[in-house]
């Protein structure tokens, strides 16, 4: 009887940790909003390619990794500019009159994994955004997009008190990895001073299992909410304050606060509470006019991460065709 107890108390520990990461957790968002809405797509006039690399909870083994790649450009003009004010940085639409705003399309996708425990999760994404302005100074973008899931059991990474417990051995005794797609949708209101937005993820709620008999995960839909205001504090400094609410259903309601101050478009630096669990600080610079870099450390609140060394996560971004003026 042991045996069988200890052999579905690890099922029921690895499924839980596999729930809890159905999707990846970031504290760079901010720098990289197309991870968390894909309707940000084509919000610059440049090519955006973003590598990131996310440790969790250093110091505990098989803790969460998380790496990813995206990439989203616009198609399209954004704007029409008179030519007596075409040395005024695109950027700043507001520091000039003489701008037609267009509608534009823009395409995306990213490629990450995350890997807890003995679970990997592969996720894919490919992502197509339509931008309306709605006035001189407003507009609203929409975004669908298709996603691809594939989830594997590494059993050399999984360790048990009893071999050969017949439970554990029909888990073995399956495939080791499943996949599902996805469709999600997302949209973004953006003016110079405010954005607003909303994201799904995981529409299709379907059940991730190696075979009728073993579910390994059922899918649930994530909801994401932001909204941020740009104040200009002096010429030079920038804030941002905004705020993402996170709902699940069956889970505690989640929001992370953040503070991002700008100095001259050069250099950055925030703070983030995470009510559910970390405290994040952040810094980040631009190197050039197409190399960025940014770097976050979330401090755990809770009993479990208060027992390791921290969680870190790295970001760099490439800004490829820039027809924005350079920042230096």
């Amino acid at each position: 009887m042991i045996k069988y107890i200890s052999a579905f108390l690890l099922f029921v520990a690895l499924t839980f940790t596999s729930s809890a990461q159905q999707v990846y957790q970031l504290s760079q968002y901010l720098q990289n909003l197309y991870v968390l809405n894909s309707a940000t797509a084509g919000l610059h006039d440049y090519t955006e390619v973003n590598l990131s690399y996310r440790k969790q909870w250093v110091g505990i083994n098989n803790s969460p990794t998380t790496y990813y790649v995206s990439v989203n450009t616009p198609i399209g003009k954004r704007i029409e500019i008179n030519p007596e004010s075409s040395s005024v940085r695109i950027s700043s639409p507001t520091a000039y009159n003489s701008v037609t705003r267009k509608s534009y399309h823009a395409v995306g996708g990213y490629l990450a994994q995350d890997a807890y425990g003995p679970y990997a999760m592969l996720i894919g994404s490919l992502s197509y955004t339509f931008h309306l302005p709605l006035r001189k100074d407003l507009s609203i973008s929409f975004s669908p997009s298709v996603g691809y899931r594939n989830i594997s059991f590494d059993q050399s990474k999984a360790k048990v008190e009893f071999s050969g417990d017949p439970t554990y051995d029909a888990y073995l005794g399956t495939r080791t990895s499943t996949a599902q797609m996805d469709i999600n949708a997302a949209f973004w209101l953006y003016h110079p001073k405010f954005f607003v937005g909303y994201s799904s993820a995981q529409l299709v709620q379907d059940r991730l299992k190696f075979n009728d008999q073993i579910t390994l995960e059922d899918l649930k839909t994530h909801h994401n909410l932001i909204a941020g205001y740009n104040y200009k504090m002096t010429r030079n400094l920038t804030l941002t304050p905004s705020v993402l609410l996170r709902y699940v259903n069956q889970a505690p309601f989640a929001f992370d606060l953040n503070f991002r101050l700008d100095y001259q478009n050069l250099y950055w630096a925030g703070l983030s509470y995470r009510n559910s669990n970390s405290l994040v600080a952040m810094v980040g610079l631009y190197l050039s006019n197409t190399l960025r870099f940014g770097y976050a450390f979330d401090l755990g609140l809770t009993s479990i991460q208060t027992r390791n060394a921290g969680s870190h996560e790295v970001m760099i971004g490439l800004n490829l065709v820039n027809k924005e003026k350079a920042i230096f």
